[in-house]
């Protein structure tokens, strides 16, 4: 999977919530550099650190990969 997907999937999560990066990075652990950067898809995100972001954001890892994949351009098979 892309970590631009992933990261846009964090992003739609943390603004749903109604928090800025500031307010994630507290309440995860996770730096808001690094919140960032994956939020932009210039960093992948590490298991450890989705799980973090998953956790203060009341959901899990798998639904944001789940929603990262389901709003991924499909694929061009030509």
């Amino acid at each position: 999977m892309r970590r631009d997907a992933v990261g846009a999937a964090i992003r739609r999560a943390r603004e749903a919530a109604g928090w800025t990066q500031d307010e994630l990075a507290t309440a995860s652990g996770v730096s808001r550099p690094v919140i960032a950067r994956i939020e932009l898809g210039t960093a992948g995100v590490q298991i450890d650190r989705l799980w973090d972001l998953a956790e203060a954001l009341s959901t899990t890892p798998s639904a944001l990969l789940a929603d990262a994949e389901a709003h991924m351009p499909p694929v061009d098979e030509n």
